[in-house]
């Protein structure tokens, strides 16, 4: 459950930057004055408690395994962008998609079973 709160709250925060950079006006690349947005500080935010989510999971999950999973980030990013920025998705794109969707799915058998086996430890 800990590591889809953290691909969640990693989501999330990726959506926030955008918005924080799409509501600032850079002066050049490297502009600190973009940290003003309180869309940037939001993302910070959803950026440290993803962190915390993965480390928790990381104890009792092999990063081989939690790492796959974190593959999600990479079909819920372009469908967020698309459902509340309005960024445009093409066919290739959603292919993509749902081929990395495919593999999580594939790889989210042994994520519930690690998961069932920390849990019982955890019980003993």
């Amino acid at each position: 459950m800990q590591i889809f709160l953290a691909v969640i709250l990693v989501v999330v925060s990726e959506i926030l930057k955008k918005r924080g950079a799409d509501s600032a006006i850079a002066q050049s690349a490297i502009d600190v004055s973009q940290l003003r947005s309180g869309w940037v500080w939001l993302s910070v935010v959803a950026g440290i408690f993803g962190l915390l989510c993965w480390l928790n999971a990381l104890r009792s999950i092999r990063l081989t395994v939690a790492y796959n999973l974190s593959g999600l980030q990479h079909v819920l990013v372009p469908i967020g962008s698309w459902w509340l920025l309005h960024e445009h998705i093409g066919a290739r794109q959603w292919i993509g998609i749902a081929l990395v969707f495919l593999g999580v799915m594939i790889t989210a058998p042994a994520v519930a079973h690690a998961e069932e086996h920390a849990e019982k430890k955890g019980h003993a």
